[in-house]
């Protein structure tokens, strides 16, 4: 999924007033989350980004996430969840909290279970 479609399809199931620099943000702070707690935290291969900077407005809204299908649905729902808390609709926001933490813990576990852990970041640091 790249930006843009994640933008449109939490758009279109939600329709909001939420800028889209706000949306590239959440997505941004998303895949630093990815990144930092389960992409880092496992052997790469060849397809694994070796760093993320992160999305800005500028950043080409074909640009693909990290997270892939068929587990990139958290990407909508994790939109959701921060409109719905921008909205203070918060009945709604616990909905999609519930449906994005669903959805980040298949992804997670998929990750992990397709991945062999670093060796690092199986030890313990004193």
């Amino acid at each position: 999924m790249t930006i843009e479609q994640a933008v449109f399809q939490a758009d279109e199931l939600k329709p909001n007033q939420v800028a889209k620099a706000q949306k590239i943000a959440w997505l941004s702070q998303l895949d630093r989350r990815i990144f930092k707690e389960v992409i880092s935290t496992h052997e790469p291969d060849a397809d694994t980004p070796k760093e993320f900077a992160g999305y800005t407005q500028d950043t080409p809204p074909d640009t693909e996430l990290l997270a892939r299908a068929p587990y990139d649905d958290l990407y909508p729902f994790f939109l959701h969840m921060h409109i719905d808390l921008a909205n203070l609709e918060y009945d709604k926001y616990n909905n999609s909290l519930l449906l994005f933490s669903n959805a980040w813990g298949q992804f997670a576990r998929a990750y992990h279970r397709g991945h062999r852990f670093r060796q690092e970041a199986n030890s313990l640091k004193f």
